[in-house]
């Protein structure tokens, strides 16, 4: 395993809140893999990580490539999500608006850097297909469905919402958390969604409604299955599954495997010996009970989880008892405010990596691509760091859903407003968002 801190201006130095591959992106056609990035600087730049063959080719080339800046944010943006099917993207922060972009041909910019922008130097151009507004607070998290038609937020003002990211509606509001939601995932299978909150929760809601088409406005297409706030110890006691408000971070975010089968969740808390810091991981087939494994010896608070989007060929042999019984192998990176730590499935008990040391301030997100090759994780401090995992297995074909039907129209679109009923007001009164501090650069 190689880790690299890339040294460029990702966001004017401000901090990196999110970053997302896109694993709809061409590699055969462009070469490495586009992602996206969401900052301090009210921005979303689109980028370029140059395969290995690039960078070994050229050593003096830049190990990531500028693509575009999509500016139409008005506060700092704390999530960016690529639709699991096309290559549309969701981003949102803290003026409340979700934004859902699209790329535009350009004869004249597409593909040629002799014909860039004098003033952006932008590869690529991106823009707005909808904006969807409702929630005057804060959005911390967002998730795609898998057949990329919905879209379900997180945010500040205790809900969760659900959008119907073709039409440009929001088509329910999950009311449930006491306190700010602050991660959401959609299960693959598209059978379920999960949130936590910092009301020291994590809830599960079953998705109930029909095909795409039969979601109406205010209909109850996502109804709550189970929630989850403590469990019985070994002395007959209960004790609190997750940290409460006082943990300073704006994200808790959950992520699913791509089969399925397993949920793993951040801000985990625990006692015992090995450190007061989990990450747990409940099977799809027991939502309702405890948690299936505890990934502890964390020094600090779980902020985000991410599982690698592929599976792997299994090596045949296996270090203790598989996380689930005939399970395909696959790779979990569970990064703390400090450190990164990568799992295999066919490993139980310990992590096959840890990254550690990376960067100044606490880190906020990362993103695999496609084929787990490659792992991004970015930071409060304005700095992202590449690793590169060397597998003694090959990554399996990605399983993606049909994507959903484009409306036919020769004219670029618009984008869509949309103002649903009155948001539901916070119970916590308003939130300050607390400056970073740079302490050095790399």
């Amino acid at each position: 395993m190689r880790v690299k801190t890339v040294q460029i201006n990702w966001h004017d130095k401000q901090p990196i809140f999110s970053v997302d591959f896109d694993h709809n992106y061409d590699n055969a056609q462009h070469g490495g893999w586009r992602f996206a990035t969401g900052g301090g600087d009210n921005n979303v730049r689109m980028w370029r990580l140059r395969s290995p063959i690039e960078r070994e080719t050229d050593p003096n080339v830049p190990a990531v490539e500028f693509l575009a800046s999509l500016n139409r944010h008005t506060a700092p943006v704390n999530v960016v999500r690529f639709s699991p099917c096309s290559s549309r993207l969701a981003s949102a922060g803290d003026d409340g608006v979700i934004i859902i972009w699209r790329q535009v041909d350009d004869a004249h910019l597409a593909g040629r850097t002799d014909q860039l922008d004098d003033v952006t130097g932008d590869v690529e151009t991106w823009r707005p297909a909808a904006m969807l507004r409702g929630s005057l607070a804060d959005i911390c998290d967002l998730a795609w469905s898998p057949d990329g038609a919905f879209v379900v937020s997180a945010s500040v003002d205790n809900t969760a919402r659900i959008w119907d990211a073709r039409d440009a509606r929001c088509v329910q509001v999950l009311a449930d958390h006491s306190h700010y939601v602050q991660g959401v995932a959609w299960d693959p299978r598209g059978e379920f969604i999960a949130t936590q909150g910092s009301d020291r929760s994590l809830r599960v809601y079953r998705w109930v409604a029909g095909s795409a088409r039969e979601v109406r406005t205010g209909s109850d297409v996502a109804k709550l299955a189970a929630s989850h706030y403590s469990m019985p110890t070994s002395e007959g006691r209960r004790q609190r599954l997750f940290h409460d408000d006082n943990l300073v971070s704006f994200f808790r975010r959950p992520s699913v495997s791509p089969d399925g089968r397993l949920l793993a969740t951040a801000a985990g808390v625990q006692r015992a010996a090995n450190g007061r810091n989990v990450c747990y991981v409940w099977a799809r087939d027991q939502l309702r009970s405890e948690p299936v494994l505890r990934l502890g010896g964390l020094a600090k608070p779980v902020v985000a989880t991410r599982w690698a989007p592929c599976e792997f060929e299994a090596r045949g042999e296996t270090c203790g008892d598989a996380w689930a019984a005939n399970a395909p192998r696959m790779m979990l990176a569970v990064a703390s405010q400090s450190a990164v730590s990568v799992y295999d499935t066919e490993v139980a008990g310990r992590a096959v990596g840890v990254m550690d040391g990376l960067h100044y301030a606490a880190i906020t997100d990362l993103a695999w691509t496609n084929d787990g090759s490659h792992l991004l994780i970015v930071s409060i401090d304005g700095f992202a760091s590449v690793a590169s995992l060397d597998h003694s297995a090959c990554a399996l074909p990605l399983r993606r859903a049909a994507p959903p039907p484009e409306p036919q129209s020769n004219e670029q679109p618009e984008p869509t407003v949309v103002i649903p009923a009155q948001p539901v007001p916070s119970k916590s009164g308003s939130r300050k968002r607390l400056a970073p501090t740079l302490l050095s650069t790399l």
